[in-house]
């Protein structure tokens, strides 16, 4: 019996320092989360040439931007914004309607101001902020800011897919005098890894109230009329959207792939452009690579064709010279140069859709991202 009771006291003795480690990570908590201040920038500089331009001689100019942001994070599901920007260009801002540019060339002024709240798998936003909705840069330009609210609901559907559901309304996206009301519902479903192999389908609709926007100005000079039809001084096709993209994210090696689809259908044309058929747009894409830390690259090529009355080309993207009526081809690489610090250089070969000849344009930036 003796024996015995020496034997288990030696092993009480033993398992002390054993379990102490345990009994010390059960006790370890994280630090609780502290509201705090947060500040980022991004900026852009830019070289920009566009050539063979009908009745119209050569354009180079350049465009300097900077756009400070400054944030509250009262907790991990809730931040309010503000974002600043400060434009300069060698053009005046009275050119920028007449070379179909979405943004200002000279001036300081907020564009973005926000919250954000995260209750559960709910995502709310309000004030102006960037386009919450997956769309590509041939229906939104994502410069643009979205004066509205939206909200959005990630729900599992099995292994590692979610469906995502959003909805959302916009009032007057444009800084030039522009009243639209914009009302937007999606779905975008998700499945895999994006580190190895992920699909992403979203299917959305539009509908674009346009009877305030700002198509002229008092003199009559165009100024968010782009290459749409137009009735006196209205648009002449109702805008009721249809988007369909779909994305495959893959790797090849080391090097991220992703091959993107966009497909739309305007079922709101009407007169003329209904008649010719004047309804519909496509974008495919294909990037290799990725940028962010010194020594990574990315190439791009984008493709698109986009019917007159297909989109309003107040809102889709302006690194292409037409916003509708168009098809071209847009090319480039980018090298990343300091930390979050790329040069890229594009080429875009774009021409309406009664022309045969194409329009060249040159784009050199150096991108300091968030």
């Amino acid at each position: 019996m003796r024996r015995v009771s020496r034997a288990l006291l030696l092993l009480a003795g033993l398992a002390r320092p054993l379990a102490a480690p345990g009994q010390q990570e059960q006790a370890f908590e994280p630090p609780a989360f502290k509201p705090h201040f947060t500040f980022r920038w991004d900026a852009l500089g830019r070289y920009d040439n566009i050539s063979h331009l009908h009745f119209r001689a050569d354009i180079g100019r350049g465009r300097f931007e900077v756009r400070p942001e400054v944030g509250f994070q009262f907790s991990e599901r809730f931040r309010i914004g503000v974002r600043g920007i400060g434009s300069l260009g060698t053009d005046q801002n009275s050119d920028n309607s007449l070379n179909f540019d979405n943004y200002r060339s000279r001036g300081a002024w907020i564009e973005r101001y926000y919250l954000e709240a995260r209750p559960g798998n709910f995502v709310l936003d309000a004030g102006a902020f960037g386009m919450p909705l997956l769309a590509t840069e041939m229906l939104w330009d994502h410069d643009i800011q979205t004066p509205g609210a939206a909200v959005s609901y990630e729900l599992k559907t099995g292994g590692a897919s979610t469906l995502l559901l959003s909805g959302a309304g916009f009032y007057g996206p444009q800084s030039q005098g522009d009243h639209t009301r914009i009302g937007a519902g999606q779905a975008v479903w998700r499945t895999g890894d994006r580190d190895r192999l992920e699909l992403q389908v979203a299917a959305s609709y539009w509908q674009f109230e346009p009877d305030d926007l700002k198509l002229f100005f008092a003199d009559g000079r165009p100024n968010l009329i782009r290459q749409n039809y137009a009735s006196g001084r209205d648009l002449l096709s109702d805008y009721r959207i249809a988007d369909v993209i779909v994305r495959l994210r893959f790797a090849l090696g080391t090097v991220p792939v992703l091959v993107s689809l966009d497909g739309l259908k305007n079922f709101g044309v009407r007169g003329a452009a209904k008649e010719d058929g004047e309804a519909e747009a496509f974008e495919g894409n294909l990037t290799l690579g990725r940028v962010g830390t010194p020594g990574d690259w990315r190439f791009f090529y984008t493709f698109q064709y986009v019917e007159r009355d297909a989109l309003i080309g107040a809102y889709n993207t302006d690194d292409w010279w037409f916003h509708t009526w168009y098809r071209g081809h847009r090319i480039g690489a980018a090298v990343t140069v300091l930390p979050n610090v790329f040069l890229q250089c594009s080429t875009v070969f774009q021409k309406r859709l009664d022309r045969h000849n194409y329009l060249n344009r040159v784009l050199v930036d150096l991108v300091k991202m968030f």
